[in-house]
């Protein structure tokens, strides 16, 4: 039986689904990770192995020895941050998959990627500062001021004068000492996740997800929508301007998400992320359009043809739950009776009793979904929101 090795992941989502994915294709999983909560998990027939420290020398010396115990590994591949084109690297390494890794890198870097596409009509203006000193703004505000190398909505702020500036460039130089920060002029429009497979140099556009956001200081995506129907100028003009940033950057083949809003002046580019997106996005398409995303990026990975046919057209929406409390929490109720709501598929809760419970000021801070189904976006909207009302979180207040 072969092998496919993950790097790192969530303990749920996406990433957690690829594992169960690689198994249904009939391989065994094998996961590094240096998260101690896997070792208080069962993952059943999974490999897991657990390192300090998640160096690419590391790995490299893991990935060795494996080898070396007769282990036959034909594909390495990650979906989560920051090890996709790492693990895309060592894959066409050690595999001879044909990974474009080096477009995957440049993605991990926001600040890398504007500048790659800072002619491209789907671009907005940027600057780029030291966070070592003040340095007054040339873009008017609104704007919004970003950690290059961050993920999941943390270190992004929306900068709505010079007070919020100065604010910001305090609170970023507690993490991201000595770092330039990336401040893009703020776009108006409805924003989309756009789910893309490459084959061959050829993008595939496997679903568009709008998004609803809270957006106060921070952004944080509160709910999803796939969308089934398209006016098909949007959609050709989408198709375009994908086609034309994955040209740029040299993407070929493998897989990723854009996020996108459509303008007045068209569709913008506001983020390019190297992996499809985290959370409930696999389970979403799946349900929508029968595609299981993560078990045909392993195909490609593995030099096989991905089926990115679409089995069904369902419409899906999908509630995040996030909290206005400070403090620990101390029961959860009503996830049971939230699944057995009509039209729900997925309820899911993700903090344990004792654990800290804030206000969201990143995409972590979302305590759970849920998933429902209907026959029109409206309904399923209605049935997810219903059923989540029914979940209770008890929290001591600090």
């Amino acid at each position: 039986m072969g092998a496919i090795v993950f790097i790192g992941s969530a303990m749920s989502g996406s990433s957690m689904d690829a594992l169960q994915a690689a198994r249904r294709l009939g391989y065994t999983a094998i996961l590094l990770t240096d998260r101690k909560a896997f070792l208080r998990k069962q993952l059943v027939d999974v490999q897991l192995i657990y390192l300090e420290l998640m160096e690419e020398g590391i790995i490299r010396k893991q990935l060795v020895q494996l080898l070396q115990s007769g282990q036959n590994i034909n594909a390495i591949v990650s979906f989560v941050d920051p090890y996709v084109s790492m693990a895309a690297n060592l894959s066409n390494e050690f595999c001879g998959s044909t990974i474009s890794s080096e477009a995957l890198q440049l993605m991990e870097d926001k600040i890398a990627t504007r500048l790659a596409l800072e002619n491209d009509r789907a671009s907005c203006n940027i600057e780029i500062i030291p966070l070592g000193g003040m340095k007054l703004l040339t873009t008017n505000y609104p704007v919004i001021m970003k950690n290059p190398v961050s993920n999941g909505s943390k270190d992004v702020y929306l900068i709505q004068d010079e007070e919020q500036y100065e604010i910001a460039i305090k609170r970023l130089k507690k993490s991201c000492a000595g770092m330039q920060m990336l401040i893009e002029e703020f776009i108006e429009g409805p924003q989309y996740i756009i789910e893309v497979v490459v084959v061959a140099a050829i993008p595939i556009i496997v679903a568009v997800i709008q998004q609803e956001i809270s957006q106060d200081y921070t952004f944080i995506v509160t709910a999803y929508d796939v969308v089934t129907k398209m006016d098909e100028t949007d959609y050709r003009d989408l198709w375009k301007t994908v086609t034309g940033i994955l040209q740029k950057i040299g993407f070929h083949q493998g897989t990723c998400h854009f996020e996108m809003r459509r303008s007045k002046s068209g569709w913008k580019l506001i983020e390019l992320n190297p992996r499809i997106s985290g959370g409930a996005m696999n389970r979403m398409i799946e349900e929508a359009f029968g595609i299981n995303l993560v078990m045909e990026t392993i195909k490609i990975y593995l030099g096989e043809e991905p089926d990115l046919i679409r089995k069904k057209k369902q419409s899906i929406h999908t509630s995040y739950i996030t909290l206005h409390s400070t403090g620990v929490l101390l029961d959860i109720e009503g996830v049971k009776q939230a699944a057995l709501y009509p039209g729900v598929v997925d309820v899911k809760v993700k903090p344990s009793i004792g654990a800290t419970i804030m206000p969201p000021l990143s995409m972590g801070h979302r305590y759970g979904y849920v998933m429902a189904v209907g026959e029109s976006l409206e309904e399923a909207k209605e049935r997810a929101e219903n059923a989540a009302r029914v979940i209770k979180f008890y929290i001591e207040p600090f």
